[in-house]
């Protein structure tokens, strides 16, 4: 076991990518024990894949990006402004509405960045707001992607974990609400302390004109939900839905999606999904050489010694998962811990939607943590500014979202409660 790793650490030391680090530890285990022969290995790594539920993450993917190469930004970009545009700090609210709208479609919080930053960063700038909070509230409204459903991490955990996705997608609703309220929240005490603009109040017709254009997109995470809450469909055959609703009101509706684009779609949804679903089959045989070695029960045992306080060691969880969501990015992270923690969440009788809600959204918030920070470089890209600069300027909402992370780690009600009142769990 210590030369396993020893081989992962080392492997990331030298930069190898995760699925190498992942699949190297594993070979050289096989290799050096008895009792894993390699032709195991392969097998456990085939038969990850072998699941039903994964199938749902190449679709989301897919979906997201046909929504977004059919035109969807602008218009509820526009519809966020019109409705919210009017308060003070308008703009930073209404960013914050595009972003959680904007989530509820893509499931990724670097597309969710990438496309609402590069039109609400220059607006806010021109509105004469402070490039560094508009930047910096951009990358933070931008983390609730993974946590409002559909979401890929919670796929990945469900799987990894043995948990209804349908029950996390639920799980993930009340805390992301609650993550977009503290962010307007901070944003209305900036935009009064530094006296930001508001923009005019518009005609009610205009308002519901951009509605009306919106609602095509806005009905998409309704469509998911509502389906798998119903029992008309899994939560893989809604990924399916999904894809074909997406394809629908980009060529037929917003008429901005046509067969000269789709190839180049297809394209990098297969690369993103490709990479997700590689990362997770060279987990397979690590997850098992961590459970044959319990190594979780030895974590469980270990926490035990130091104290017996649920609240302790739901403390201590949260501080290793932001640490590990420093350096690495949430998927990774994902299958690595959850077959170590979510034993410990059984042994302290969390409840394992709960748990999942605590590790996705701590290591959601590792993508905002310098040095690595996907979105961080990926607003970065978009503004110009420097990555030292930006990484100062977003302390302050993300340290707003280390609230809202306490709040949904010590009040289970905010994630239990609607796959409590609707799946009865």
């Amino acid at each position: 076991m210590i030369v396993f790793l020893l081989t992962f650490i080392a492997l990331l030391c030298i930069s190898a990518p995760i699925m190498v680090a992942l699949g190297g530890c594993s070979l050289v285990y096989a290799l050096l024990s008895d009792g894993m022969p390699v032709t195991t290995l392969v097998q456990t790594v085939f038969g990850g894949l072998a699941t039903f539920p994964l199938l749902a993450i190449p679709l989301f993917m897919l979906a997201g990006n046909l929504m977004n190469t059919g035109g969807i930004t602008q218009d509820l970009i526009r519809f966020a402004r019109l409705l919210l545009g009017y308060i003070r700090g308008g703009l930073g609210h209404a960013t914050i509405l595009a972003c959680a709208i904007f989530a509820a479609i893509s499931g990724s919080a670097v597309a969710t960045a990438v496309a609402i930053g590069v039109v609400m960063i220059p607006a806010m700038t021109k509105a004469r707001y402070d490039e560094d909070v508009a930047a910096a509230l951009t990358c933070t409204a931008s983390c609730m992607g993974p946590i409002i459903p559909p979401s890929i991490p919670f796929i990945i955990y469900g799987v990894t974990a043995n948990v209804s996705i349908g029950a996390l997608f639920l799980g993930g609703v009340f805390p992301g609400l609650v993550l977009g309220v503290a962010l307007m929240t901070y944003m209305y005490f900036v935009s009064v302390q530094r006296n930001y603009p508001r923009d005019v109040k518009p005609p009610s017709r205009e308002l519901l004109v951009a509605t009306f254009k919106a609602i095509p997109a806005l009905f998409m995470p309704f469509l998911i939900l509502g389906g798998i809450l119903s029992g008309m469909f899994t939560p893989t055959e809604a990924a399916g839905v999904s894809v074909v609703y997406s394809l629908i009101v980009g060529a037929f509706l917003y008429r901005r999606l046509n067969f000269r684009n789709l190839p180049g779609v297809f394209l990098k949804a297969g690369l993103e999904s490709g990479m997700t679903m590689m990362l997770i089959a060279m987990s397979e045989p690590f997850a098992w050489i961590v459970a044959v070695d319990q190594i979780p029960q030895l974590l469980i045992d270990w926490i035990s010694s130091l104290t017996t306080s649920p609240y302790l060691i739901l403390l201590f969880v949260n501080i290793l998962l932001l640490l590990i969501g420093i350096p690495m990015e949430t998927a990774p992270a994902l299958v690595i811990v959850t077959p170590v923690l979510a034993p410990l969440a059984v042994h302290l009788g969390i409840d394992p939607v709960h748990m999942g809600i605590v590790i996705c959204l701590n290591l959601v918030l590792g993508l905002i943590t310098p040095p690595v920070g996907a979105i961080l470089f990926a607003v970065c890209g978009v503004t110009g500014m420097s990555l030292d600069r930006l990484g100062r300027a977003v302390w302050a909402p993300f340290c707003v979202s280390l609230v809202v992370l306490l709040i949904v780690t010590y009040v289970p009600w905010l994630s239990t409660f609607l796959p409590g009142m609707f799946m009865g769990r």
